[in-house]
């Protein structure tokens, strides 16, 4: 403002101060709320330009020269998904992070790893931790890299819907804001909210793997299977059954994400077929991203402190190892090893299921996995502290 000549250099110090003064006021947590129920302000931004005009008199009424609120929403909105993206891709990383080390404990907990819900080849509870390790720093660096797109272009400056005559340095604006440059279309800037699609998008992505890891504990804490001992602080009692502990914090952390799921879809449905310009269609998507969000990093929060407090049970891995004929496609690779033709290995094999040498130790054929990422213990061990400094290396930068 100052440099566009709307401010004197006194005015644009009383300005800042004034600011200043209501941020130290009325910010609660780095937030600020509604306008009080008695002010006739529309909004928190004509709330703020009378706040200002009763502490500096009549030049605060030139605080929004330039300026629409549709500008001012685009910017905040995208400054939102910047900083709520950090926290939830923090958030995966820690998960992910909780896991890894979880994957070099379990390394050696050999048990059935699973294709179409029944067992199919034998690998290590730490393999399966990776699993989802892999899948949540995955999130984490999609989200990372979404927020260096958002950075590019600040929209502040676009006016209503086509600038101004007044020559502010959009450029300066966009820097002391954080960004890299101004964006290149006032009409684009006023009615585009990709950054809040793409972070809903990157959100439902990460809910999608919650539900998945949800469903597979459930599983493994199923009466038949018990593989594992499920954390008594995560669950609750039957009110009428003495025998049951339910697993209520993976049944509730699948049912939530569904909400985060939706919400791209409904994000989406409220941009369909909107016009160019400014619509107030587009307010209705600040609730469901802020929802999302915020619940988003509070179950991967909950997640983190789970899988810290899962065991397993050694014995009944171990007994589930004898079930399903798990240790089929070794014994097809070590007739391939010796020459035969896999199809022809893969026949003979499966035409004589039962002719595995009796007590073979199913769990010492996990060794013989060779390729990287396979689910060897030993390479399931070497990856997760791969990942784990990794991990630690992005926190730290």
């Amino acid at each position: 403002m100052k440099q566009a000549g709307i401010f004197s250099d006194d005015e644009c110090a009383a300005v800042e101060s004034a600011l200043e003064q209501i941020a130290a006021d009325t910010l609660i947590d780095g937030a600020v709320g509604d306008p009080p129920s008695d002010s006739p302000a529309e909004d928190i931004h004509t709330w703020v330009e009378s706040e200002l005009v009763q502490r500096v008199g009549d030049v605060g009424k030139k605080i929004h020269t330039a300026r629409s609120r549709n500008d001012q929403v685009a910017t905040l909105l995208v400054m939102y998904a910047i900083d709520a993206g950090s926290k939830v891709a923090q958030a995966a990383r820690k998960l992910s992070l909780q896991l890894c080390e979880k994957a070099t404990q379990w390394g050696p907990l050999v048990f059935p790893l699973q294709t179409h819900c029944q067992f199919a080849a034998p690998g290590s509870v730490g393999f399966w931790a990776l699993k989802y390790a892999a899948a949540f720093e995955r999130s984490a660096n999609r989200l990372s890299d979404s927020i260096k797109a958002w950075k590019r272009a600040c929209p502040l400056g676009s006016g209503a819907v086509a600038g101004s005559s007044i020559p502010i340095d959009r450029a300066t604006q966009a820097t002391l804001l954080g960004f890299d440059g101004p964006t290149d279309n006032a009409l684009d800037s006023t009615s585009t909210r990709d950054a809040c699609l793409e972070l809903l998008a990157d959100a439902a992505h990460t809910a999608l793997h919650l539900q998945s890891f949800a469903t597979d504990v459930i599983a493994f804490a199923q009466t038949s299977l018990a593989w594992v001992a499920y954390p008594a602080g995560f669950g609750t009692g039957s009110s009428m059954m003495p025998n049951k502990t339910n697993p209520d914090a993976m049944e509730l952390l699948r049912g939530e994400c569904n909400a985060i799921v939706a919400a791209h879809n409904h994000a989406l449905l409220i941009m369909k077929g909107l016009p160019s310009g400014y619509n107030r269609d587009l307010q209705c998507i600040k609730p469901v991203i802020q929802s999302s969000a915020e619940m988003l990093t509070e179950l991967l929060d909950m997640t983190t402190h789970f899988a810290e407090a899962l065991a397993f049970r050694p014995e009944n891995l171990k007994a589930s190892l004898q079930m399903g004929h798990i240790d089929a496609t070794l014994r097809m690779e070590e007739k391939v090893q010796d020459g035969m033709a896999m199809r022809d290995a893969h026949h003979a094999v499966a035409g004589d299921l039962d002719s595995a040498e009796p007590g073979r130790d199913i769990a010492a054929l996990a060794k013989h996995y060779q390729t990287i990422g396979s689910a060897s213990p030993e390479e399931t061990v070497r990856i997760a502290g791969v990942m784990i400094q990794r991990l630690r290396a992005t926190d730290r930068g």
